[in-house]
């Protein structure tokens, strides 16, 4: 296993009993709307950073970025990372090798607003490498599927 990330874009991050999470809403590759500018109440990102448990992460900065402008920046250091996970603590060499360290955030942007097309982009700095996220293209509907859509209300 290598390090990576992993994002997930959507309308709501739900906490059920249990400990489930729901996600609402997930967009797939694309969040398209009729015209700009447009303002989404919510909008939510689940942002998972893994890692072999015997390579645990020492320094780790996140960025949301619209186009290249950061609109959201969270940085952890050795000791808060360590706090944030148990991976492997009391496990062997061998079970180590096995785990991996998560360290997870949900994001809320509420409202957010777009004024022309854009791609919303996660990206992780770690204390040796740039990792990326997979990325969310904000565009506008062509306007032949935008004729074709019922009247609001209906």
């Amino acid at each position: 296993m290598i390090r990576h990330v992993e994002t997930l874009f959507c309308d709501d991050i739900r906490h059920e009993i249990g400990g489930k999470i729901s996600y609402i809403g997930v967009y797939s590759g694309g969040l398209f709307v009729p015209a700009f500018p447009v303002t989404l109440p919510k909008l939510c990102l689940s942002v998972r950073i893994l890692t072999p448990a015997n390579d645990p992460l020492q320094s780790l900065t996140l960025r949301v970025l619209k186009d290249e402008e950061t609109l959201q920046e969270v940085m952890l250091d050795e000791g808060q990372l360590a706090a944030a996970s148990d991976a492997g603590e009391d496990a062997t060499d061998e079970r180590r090798e096995e785990r991996i360290q998560m360290t997870q955030f949900m994001l809320v942007f509420s409202p957010i607003q777009f004024d022309e097309p854009c791609i919303l982009k996660v990206r992780a700095q770690t204390e040796s490498e740039a990792l990326r996220g997979m990325a969310l293209k904000v565009d506008q509907l062509p306007s032949t599927f935008v004729q074709d859509l019922p009247p609001s209300g209906s």
